[in-house]
């Protein structure tokens, strides 16, 4: 009895580390596949809050989109591939964070055509006048300072009540006497598109396929072993 005893102990011990090992290699596998859409959501969610006023006007909440809603997100991105390529020394990992990073970008961008998609109203307008003007942008650099111009087109409009009265673009859209069909936020955070320019769901499926893309990368990555 004391040989037999003596065998299953042994047995049971070096089974146990094995067990570790396979619950370990699925908490990676399973962080790997979450943390891409976890960052694109936050960063969709910050953007969102952003557009309906949650987080200040002007400047400041600009400011704090910018932090929350793209450093926050690519940081924690950061910091996962990093540990996740440490720890389980596979390239599959580094690749997963140039996809998952492009989710966040379009979760954010998109904010405003999911806005309009979502509260906008759209009416037809139409162009009384169009005025072309150009934008000067200055920024220093090493090698001195950097002049950029670019041309932009104001569109005035006659819309019915609660339309805007002006659309500015960096091409012109429409002639003056013509129509204009656009959706406009009525609470005036989002500037108005045309209605045949919102692209929502194509920005759904894009952040869909880039988050999907990167938890197959990562999740292929974290099936190595522990370093």
């Amino acid at each position: 009895m004391g040989t037999g005893t003596g065998t299953d102990t042994g047995t049971g011990d070096a089974e146990r580390p094995s067990r570790d090992g396979w619950w370990r290699s699925l908490g990676w596998v399973v962080a790997a596949a979450v943390a891409p859409a976890l960052a694109a959501g936050v960063a969709l969610a910050v953007g969102w809050a952003g557009a309906t006023g949650w987080l200040g006007d002007g400047w400041l909440g600009d400011a704090w989109v910018a932090l929350f809603g793209l450093f926050v997100p690519l940081s924690g991105l950061a910091l996962h591939t990093y540990t996740l390529a440490e720890r389980r020394g596979s390239a599959l990992a580094v690749l997963a964070g140039v996809p998952a990073a492009v989710g966040v970008f379009i979760a954010l961008m998109g904010v405003d055509d999911l806005v309009l998609r979502e509260r906008g109203v759209e009416v037809v307008c139409v162009v009384r006048e169009v005025t072309s003007r150009v934008e000067t942008d200055s920024a220093f650099q090493p090698e001195g300072q950097s002049v950029t111009r670019t041309t932009v087109y104001d569109h005035r409009l006659d819309c019915p009540p609660g339309g805007p009265a002006l659309l500015t673009r960096e091409r012109e859209i429409a002639k003056a006497g013509e129509e204009l069909r656009l959706v406009y936020d009525p609470r005036g955070r989002v500037q108005s598109e045309r209605a045949t320019d919102l692209h929502a769901w194509g920005l759904r499926s894009a952040v869909l396929v880039a988050v999907g893309f990167a938890a197959l990368l990562g999740a292929l990555g974290a099936l190595g072993k522990d370093r």
